[in-house]
């Protein structure tokens, strides 16, 4: 048996989450677009919701008639939600029981980096060190798992880096399995050893991080998915710069990118930026500008999906319905989209280390 085996079903309005998973001691990541289903995954494991049916088994216990108290299970959302008027250490030792408590949580904090800051009030900490802060709170009672909702997504992006390295030392320290929800492929590729393909309530695919480099892995789960822009090519210099060429199409890279030769590549629909015909083009995303044909248009609730036809690929173009009421998006019309260097994400694993990938995605501004 795994350490977490889960089924269930959930209907929210007209959207029904029907999601299987089970994971080992590991991390996994839970990778998918906004509105998959991800966070309501999470909040169900949590016990924060009630499933229409469902089991959840961790380590051999059955969770399904246990309250979020009992079921030894830590959740650490993006915004870390620390008392204003509560000291760091108090913020750390929240939930605890016994004399031990200030102790437990003094350790903790020195395990996240923040020896010494026990006596501070949230306001006087980074971004950074209040998502800390709420780490160490999560871990303080040492839970069987812990659950991440998109932690660092509102970080800039050496800090989410480093807060990732961090991460997975005390994975490596404590052995707390953990799910880690996210919908940037950096994240998989930086602390993933099995990643779950979420898509429209349900997991389309699971396979370890590992096999991402295999094609035919990689390209069944990305077609189960249904999401993003999948696409193979050389990395090479060129003109002073770099770019990934494939046999219809080239973008240009960031300045710091390192790889060279062939190189898989994924840019997600939020990045695929549609241009106005007739107005001029922002310099940062002048640099890859590319000609489509609009395939289909879908509307999904306030957000509405493009796939467009270019260069031998269908790109997905993902936005408000708002963002471009004024622009005619017809099955059949010429589009011009643009690609931002920074957010192209090269899928290529380092050769030192069995599940990684370098990060090539840069932060958005």
């Amino acid at each position: 048996m795994s350490w977490l085996e889960s089924s269930f079903r959930h209907d929210l309005g007209s959207f029904r989450l029907d999601v299987s998973l089970s994971m080992e001691r590991e991390i996994a990541v839970l990778f998918g677009p906004s509105g998959a289903g991800k966070s309501q995954t999470l909040r169900l494991l949590a016990g924060l919701s009630r499933p229409a049916q469902g089991t959840f088994l961790l380590d051999g216990r059955d969770l399904s008639a246990l309250p979020p108290g009992k079921r030894r299970i830590g959740l650490v959302f993006q915004d870390p939600a620390l008392f204003p008027h509560l000291s760091v250490i108090e913020n750390a030792a929240y939930g605890l029981k016994g004399d031990g408590r200030l102790e437990q949580a003094r350790r903790w904090l020195a395990m996240v980096g923040l020896d010494g800051f026990g006596e501070r009030l949230p306001h006087q900490l980074s971004g950074g060190q209040r998502q800390r802060v709420a780490l160490a709170r999560a871990l303080a009672p040492e839970p069987d798992l812990l659950l991440l909702d998109e932690p660092f997504s509102a970080l800039d992006g050496p800090l989410r880096r480093t807060l990732r390295r961090e991460l997975k030392k005390l994975h490596a320290a404590t052995g707390t399995p953990l799910l880690y929800v996210t919908h940037q492929i950096e994240d998989v590729c930086a602390l993933g050893d099995r990643v779950f393909f979420m898509n429209d309530g349900s997991v389309a695919a699971s396979l370890p991080v590992a096999k991402l480099w295999e094609n035919h892995a990689v390209e069944a789960a990305w077609r189960s998915m249904g999401w993003g822009t999948l696409l193979t090519g050389d990395v090479r210099d060129f003109q002073g710069g770099i770019e990934l060429v494939w046999e219809r199409g080239r973008l240009l890279l960031p300045p710091s990118t390192k790889e060279r030769g062939q190189a898989r590549a994924f840019i997600a629909p939020h990045e695929v930026k549609i241009l106005y015909p007739h107005l001029p083009v922002d310099p940062q995303l002048a640099e890859n500008v590319l000609t489509g044909t609009v395939v289909e248009t879908i509307q999904m609730g306030s957000t509405t999906r493009v796939d467009l036809a270019a260069c031998g690929l269908t790109w997905q173009a993902e936005f408000s319905r708002e963002a471009y009421a004024s622009l005619s998006l017809r099955e059949g019309e010429t589009v011009r989209f643009a690609v931002r260097p920074r957010s192209v994400s090269l899928l290529k694993p380092r050769p030192e280390e069995v599940v990684c990938c370098d990060e090539i995605h840069r932060s958005r501004p």
